[in-house]
């Protein structure tokens, strides 16, 4: 079962100000942006004086990585809940990802003005790595029934297909480009002709 159905423990009370503090983040940086955004302002809207908020972040730069972490990681618990009945978990995992950025303002806003470090933050966050890997572990699976090219490297083709995905998330929330149903169609007609055709009946049971 994934980590994030896990129960949790109870929180520390230092634990839960860290919470609170990355919450009024969260909030803050998506409103505002980073440049608009103080310290004092997060420490205020958390309760706390900007003292003690420099007791759980370093400095502003650390609480901007934090917070986009935390909302990333609540934008993949809330886009793998979405499918976990799902016949087509990649398909619809991009569907979800792109609807899930409209109610995820800190992570829509830097997938739209993020410098290069923002964007390879999420890139290399578990809301695309995980679904690589697993896309990397069906090709090579696909690979030992015969399905996919024994000259395939499932690792390159997990990568390339990653990019590309990558690249239309991109283009769908920096660009405002339309369409958005038919390009990841598009999308998934061209994975499906990397990974030797469409998923099998008993890819799909599994």
């Amino acid at each position: 079962m994934p980590e994030f159905y896990e129960r949790r423990r109870a929180l520390s009370k230092g634990e839960r100000t860290r919470e609170r503090l990355l919450k009024a983040a969260v909030q803050r940086f998506g409103s505002q942006g980073f440049r608009q955004t103080s310290v004092s302002q997060l420490s205020r809207d958390a309760g706390l004086t900007p003292a003690a908020a420099y007791t759980y972040f370093e400095d502003k730069e650390t609480f901007w990585l934090a917070a986009i972490n935390t909302d990333l990681d609540s934008l993949r618990a809330e886009v793998v809940q979405s499918i976990v009945r799902s016949e087509r978990p990649i398909v619809d995992y991009m569907f979800a990802l792109v609807e899930g950025l409209q109610r995820h303002a800190l992570a829509r806003r830097v997938l739209v003005e993020g410098s290069p470090q923002d964007l390879q933050l999420v890139l290399n966050h578990e809301l695309f790595a995980a679904t690589t890997r697993l896309v990397a572990a069906g090709l090579a699976a696909r690979q030992t029934e015969g399905t996919l090219s024994a000259s395939a490297n499932p690792e390159q083709l997990a990568l390339a297909l990653e990019t590309v995905s990558f690249a239309l998330v991109l283009a769908v929330v920096r660009a405002g480009m339309t369409g958005v149903t038919e390009r990841v169609e598009s999308v998934v007609k061209l994975m499906e002709a990397a990974m030797g055709g469409p998923p099998t009946a008993n890819e799909r049971r599994r």
